[in-house]
């Protein structure tokens, strides 16, 4: 297969057979691998497979925990070394008249936090990491934080996509030739729709937040709806992590919660964005503690018991040295990606999504699953949470399959999204049987796992997510089919398991 593709193709892209995996090492395949650098390379391509019949899945830094990447022989395009076809030769480019900015495929999100903050430009929503590519955090739907912020899906307004034919196809959002609705399919089309050549994203001018960092007490929050309302309410955007075992003597209902907040800042008199020395040392101690993580790693894994006495050590460190309580002000990309180095420990991520409707009560609930799991295996000297509980609120997303999708008011959502994940480092001990147990209780609750996470070793999962977005994943359909491109030479197993 390897020889008639290339016949093909030509001389490049090279085509080779790799044993594929994704950075957490739960996705494995053995797919046929290429790396094309231009327009007419990605182009070749497709012809090749379509004429070989085989099906065409991209990846590009492979951070998904998700089904979302090729199968066992089918071929997977790196985008890393897609090269413009800008005239200026960049793979980022900013038009300030409409303020958009065209990204490349292969362009990383700390490419881009770096490009918006020279450029005074915000795009309101990103994931924490700042190393994953941009193109794929919009396609596979992720997310930020922020009362009023949608999914990165939503802040497109064009994408240029290779079809089944090798055509560079442009979608647009607006009323100039634009398909809204077809538009609300591809910007989170999670590759259904062709390989994505770059994409184009309406920004907001440059946006200067007061980012907050408190400790408060994990029962003053997680246990008092008001508290909670008066957190959520009073901040444009909150996130809350809960490293269990941070107290001492260990004891649950003693830790504290790490409690970031965000709102929107305009400076006065002889206030100040902090300066670069700030981030020259706040990313020696990322390196440091990710470092530490990494190394301790094997210490967690061979050894349950150690869990809780290394995050107190952990979560003292944190508090005490890497985020201090106070407040700073920052360009919101800054804020945003707020910690470099997490690739050099790897984690399992399982995380969900709920509309919880503004009701505090129905989101105590939604927190009581993690803890009481916590408490439940650590009665049983077991300690598969050994990362954090992590939480991030925003608003519904117009895209399908977007995060927070659930709760758009279209299907009869309240747009109050909590994003609610847990973390544990790869390879612990009764971390399958733990997530398992929290997802089952999420899906009971009315949550859907997040698209891009890790989700498929839940029981029944697939049915359930049809079940509880039915009408985005027919109009995600419906958009697939009247867009007139052959899906079948993109569609992998598991997007066909949640699209059947």
């Amino acid at each position: 297969m390897i020889k008639q593709l290339q016949e093909r193709v030509g001389s490049k892209p090279k085509f080779s057979v790799e044993n594929f995996q994704n950075w957490a090492g739960n996705q494995t395949s053995s797919v046929i691998s290429c790396y094309p650098a231009t327009k007419e390379e990605m182009s070749n391509v497709i012809k090749a497979a379509t004429a070989e019949n085989l099906v065409i899945r991209c990846a590009g830094a492979r951070h998904s925990w998700a089904p979302v990447f090729a199968d066992n022989r089918q071929i997977c395009v790196n985008t890393k070394n897609l090269k413009s076809d800008y005239p200026d030769g960049s793979n980022i480019r900013a038009d300030f008249t409409k303020r958009t900015v065209d990204v490349m495929a292969g362009v990383t999100t700390g490419d881009f936090k770096r490009f918006q903050v020279e450029q005074k430009l915000s795009i309101l929503a990103n994931v924490i990491l700042d190393l994953v590519h941009v193109v794929s955090v919009a396609q596979t739907g992720c997310h930020g934080v922020g009362k009023d912020v949608q999914c990165v899906s939503d802040y497109l307004v064009k994408m240029r996509v290779f079809d089944a034919n090798g055509e560079l196809r442009t979608y647009s959002a607006d009323g100039d030739g634009g398909d809204v609705e077809l538009f609300r399919a591809v910007s989170a089309g999670f590759g259904c729709f062709g390989v994505v050549y770059d994409v184009t994203i309406q920004m907001d001018p440059e946006v200067i937040v007061k980012t907050g960092t408190s400790y408060p007490n994990m029962k003053d929050v997680f246990y008092s709806k008001e508290k909670l309302q008066e957190i959520l309410e009073n901040n444009w955007a909150v996130e809350i992590f809960w490293f269990p075992f941070n107290s001492h003597p260990l004891d649950l209902s003693n830790d504290e919660l790490w409690l970031r907040t965000f709102n929107k800042h305009r400076l006065q008199g002889t206030e100040t964005v902090v300066s670069h020395w700030f981030y020259k040392i706040k990313e020696a101690y990322d390196f440091i503690s990710q470092e530490a993580l990494r190394i301790v790693s094997p210490f967690l894994r061979a050894s349950d018991s150690c869990a809780p006495h290394i995050q107190w050590v952990s979560f003292q460190t944190l508090k005490h040295i890497l985020y201090p309580s106070g407040d700073i002000y920052q360009e919101l990309p800054n804020a945003i990606h707020f910690r470099k180095y997490l690739d050099h420990a790897k984690v399992y991520d399982l995380e969900f999504v709920f509309d919880y409707k503004g009701d505090y009560s129905r989101l105590m609930k939604i927190i009581e699953v993690v803890v009481r799991q916590v408490k439940q295996f650590a009665a049983k000297n077991q300690y598969p949470l050994n990362v954090s509980l992590e939480m991030r609120f925003m608003t519904h997303s117009d895209a399908y399959l977007g995060t927070g999708s659930i709760a758009n008011p279209r299907y009869g959502g309240t747009g109050h999204v909590v994003c609610i994940e847990v973390l544990s480092l790869k390879g612990t001990k009764h971390w399958e049987e733990f997530s398992t147990a929290v997802g089952k209780e999420w899906m009971e609750l009315g949550g859907v796992p997040h698209l891009a996470k890790q989700f498929e070793h839940l029981p029944d999962i697939y049915a359930d997510i049809r079940q509880k977005m039915a009408p985005q994943i027919e109009a995600f359909k419906d958009s697939l089919g009247k867009s007139g491109v052959d899906s079948s030479l993109y569609m992998n197993t598991g997007m066909r398991k949640l699209l059947i």
